[in-house]
């Protein structure tokens, strides 16, 4: 049941990626449209963790399938390393060092603000007191 419910979620998750990525104008050489959907995807994630996850009340299945399913199809690390190896093969070396420096940044960050803002929205037990 659970691979059914993260397939339904993926589904969906991989269609707003997509709607997404033509929405986003191109950038130049940078994939402006990955790196923001990455960054989005660990703020979301994190959030997700720190507020659903922790509640009693939301069901394990919904947290399974938006952050494995949806999420997890919403972002893809298979086409941020595929468009560093496109930097690199048309030698745009440094734009690709950057993309990869900043991806991997940003995606802490947005991570780390996910995991904030959640705090904020639902805090836990302990810090509620």
């Amino acid at each position: 049941m659970d691979e059914l419910i993260i397939g339904v979620f993926a589904f969906i998750g991989g269609i707003l990626r997509y709607e997404l990525d033509q929405l986003i104008p191109s950038l130049g050489n940078f994939p402006i449209a990955t790196f923001l959907i990455n960054v989005l995807g660990s703020f979301l994630l994190a959030l997700l963790t720190t507020t659903w996850s922790l509640n009693e009340r939301v069901s394990q299945r919904l947290t399974l399938g938006l952050g494995t399913g949806l999420i997890g199809a919403f972002t893809t690390f298979s086409s941020f390393s595929l468009e560093i190896f496109k930097l690199l093969v048309n030698h745009h070396y440094l734009l690709s060092f950057v993309y990869l420096t900043a991806s991997i940044l940003s995606g802490i960050i947005g991570g780390w603000m996910g995991i904030k803002f959640g705090e904020k929205i639902y805090p836990q037990k302990e810090d509620a007191k």
